[in-house]
């Protein structure tokens, strides 16, 4: 009975680390202080992004895969959240190639020059309207 007992909470016992993927034996005495700053620790992303992740990877998270990181756009270098950067790729950003949705025009611009498409185009849209 005591042998068992003193087994289970004797602090010179060498226990493993609980974290995930860590797997690293200690002494239970020093378990804690371990736990404190084990690389396996999931932690919570500083950036808001409800993930956790492992206090070693954090970094990575933060830079390359965190939603709330900050991106550049490809096509015109502003910035945003990386959750917002395919909405801004696909309909707001005025640098992206579209092609004029006048049928029969086809002429690709960026689509914060649409204005002036429409005013230099202007007649030939007419005209292939009025072919319809």
């Amino acid at each position: 009975g005591d042998l068992e007992t003193h087994a289970a909470t004797c602090g010179f016992a060498e226990v493993t680390c609980t974290h995930a993927g860590c797997g690293a034996t200690v002494e239970r005495r020093d378990l804690k202080a371990h736990a404190g700053t084990c690389e396996w620790r999931l932690v919570k992303c500083p950036k808001r992004c409800g993930k956790r992740v492992p206090r070693g990877k954090l970094e990575k998270h933060k830079v390359g895969e965190c939603v709330k990181r900050m991106v550049e756009c490809e096509e015109c270098g502003t910035k945003r959240k990386a959750e917002a950067s395919e909405e801004h790729r696909k309909r707001h950003c005025p640098d992206r190639e579209v092609e004029c949705e006048v049928m029969g025009c086809g002429v690709m611009y960026k689509w914060g020059a649409r204005a002036d498409h429409m005013k230099e185009h202007a007649e030939r849209h007419v005209e292939l309207l009025a072919a319809e």
